[in-house]
């Protein structure tokens, strides 16, 4: 079911792996997943560097939060 408006996952840099590390390894695992979302944006925090990912599916959001648990906000 498509949702009016996108739903948005926040998550942080995984501490142990570069940013670059981190994102390759996100985008690895979208392409292969064959999700595309609709924003995927860094973001700063009082943590330190983030991503805010927009997806148009609640079930490729849920995906997504199921894989990288460890790297929710």
């Amino acid at each position: 079911m498509a949702l009016l408006s996108p739903v948005v996952v926040q998550a942080e840099n995984s501490r142990g792996m570069s940013l670059d590390q981190t994102m390759n390894e996100i985008r690895a695992w979208l392409d292969g997943a064959g999700i595309e979302p609709v924003q995927f944006r860094t973001v700063v925090s009082r943590r330190g560097l983030g991503f805010e990912i927009s997806f148009r599916h609640e079930h490729e959001a849920e995906r997504f939060q199921d894989r990288f648990a460890s790297l929710l906000a």
